[in-house]
């Protein structure tokens, strides 16, 4: 059995207050190893541990685990704990655990700040989270409607953001829209530009607004098939 799978589940068996105690310990210090697949095992059991002091309401242990998060690795010098940083808050994110707004209190804040980062990796695993799991990814559109079935919590997640959350995702989608590398700017729906060609400004601001209108637009159709898909299981 891998190791991300028992400690994941090991915090399953467990009260808060030892997980506390003894696996949230354990995974933070895996969580900064050298090892990419040690980093990855320690993501998936910290979100584990997450979830537990959630379920059990242990605002001891969540107010604990927040801020050893934004202090190790949030607030990192280290890049690659920075990308673990947004790994972990996918990971969490994925559990549904938290309503829209609190997860937005415990982690956005934090996350968004990184739309600025000096790595270019970083810039990259945010834009592409952000793109593929906080907003529509406009992959799908061919099969909308089976698309909007399957991403029904990403739904419920937007559009259960106060105002001021969404328009702090949108300034972050429109400063990586013009990103000087060309992967971010793909990560979030803007041109992939071939190396050797330049891209400039003007094109850049075209290709934002276009992105940024595509967004809305997708939005505005996800809240009118909300509409018809509650209606549809209600009759």
């Amino acid at each position: 059995m891998n190791m991300d799978i028992q400690l994941y589940e090991l915090t399953s068996l467990f009260s808060s207050v030892d997980i506390g105690d003894y696996i949230s310990p354990l995974a933070f210090g895996m969580a900064v190893d050298k090892v990419a697949d040690v980093r990855h095992a320690a993501i998936k059991a910290l979100s584990g541990c997450y979830s537990k002091f959630n379920s059990e309401n242990a605002e001891v242990q969540t107010e604990i685990f927040l801020d050893d998060c934004h202090r190790v690795f949030a607030s990192s010098q280290d890049w690659k704990l920075r990308q673990v940083y947004i790994n972990l808050c996918e990971s969490i994110y994925k559990l549904h655990v938290d309503t829209p707004d609190q997860y937005a209190l415990r982690f956005l804040g934090r996350l968004l700040l990184l739309k600025e980062d000096p790595v270019v990796n970083v810039r990259l695993s945010l834009g592409t989270f952000i793109y593929q799991n906080l907003v529509n990814n406009g992959k799908h559109e061919n099969s909308l409607f089976l698309f909007l079935l399957n991403k029904f919590n990403l739904l419920e997640f937007y559009i259960g953001l106060s105002d001021d959350w969404r328009s702090q995702i949108d300034e972050c989608l429109q400063i990586l829209l013009v990103d000087r590398d060309r992967d971010v700017r793909a990560s979030v729906g803007g041109v992939y530009q071939p190396r050797g060609t330049s891209l400039s400004s003007e094109n850049l601001n075209d290709d934002s607004d276009s992105s940024i209108q595509n967004n809305t637009r997708n939005i505005r159709i996800f809240i009118r098939m909300r509409t018809f898909y509650l209606t549809f299981i209600i009759f």
